[in-house]
């Protein structure tokens, strides 16, 4: 959170240097701003700002797609005649994940339109899941376990 605040601040400190607050100058002081971040973790030995950047976007595409992918599901399924979806409640293990990862993925998967994180076991090991398209358990359990990876490598890691 340091290297990113210290970013902004630069970026503040360039528009007011150059004497623009125009959006495209204050872009441009990022992207100075980041190379300078980067030039200092690099140097102090912390983690590379740029390469962090990027698996944090990269992780906000994934669940933007997954999102949208949701919504589309949940849309079909309203304007078309029928039910097509088979619900089921899911028990999975989150054992191996900090207090912090349990709570950020439980709101990933609440957020997502389907699926929701009814309930905690005692213990904090498991999460009890409604998914509305949880015919295939296996698969259910695969895109949880990808959300989870995803979310381990572009937030956490």
């Amino acid at each position: 959170m340091k290297p990113f605040l210290l970013n902004l601040v630069l970026a503040i400190v360039w528009c007011l240097l150059t004497g623009s607050a125009h959006p495209w100058n204050f872009i441009a002081g990022l992207l100075v701003g980041a190379m300078v971040v980067s030039a200092y973790g690099l140097v102090s030995g912390g983690r590379h700002y740029v390469v962090t950047v990027w698996k944090i976007i990269r992780f906000g595409l994934y669940f933007f797609r997954i999102l949208v992918h949701a919504n589309l599901q949940i849309a079909r399924e309203v304007v078309t005649p029928g039910l097509t979806f088979r619900p089921r409640f899911i028990r999975y293990d989150v054992s191996h994940m900090s207090i912090v990862e349990k709570t950020t993925l439980s709101n990933a998967i609440t957020l997502t339109p389907g699926t929701l994180v009814v309930d905690v076991s005692p213990c904090g090991d498991y999460f009890y899941i409604h998914c509305l398209y949880g015919q295939n358990r296996d698969a259910a359990i695969a895109d949880l376990d990808e959300l989870a990876a995803n979310l381990r490598e572009g937030v956490f890691s």
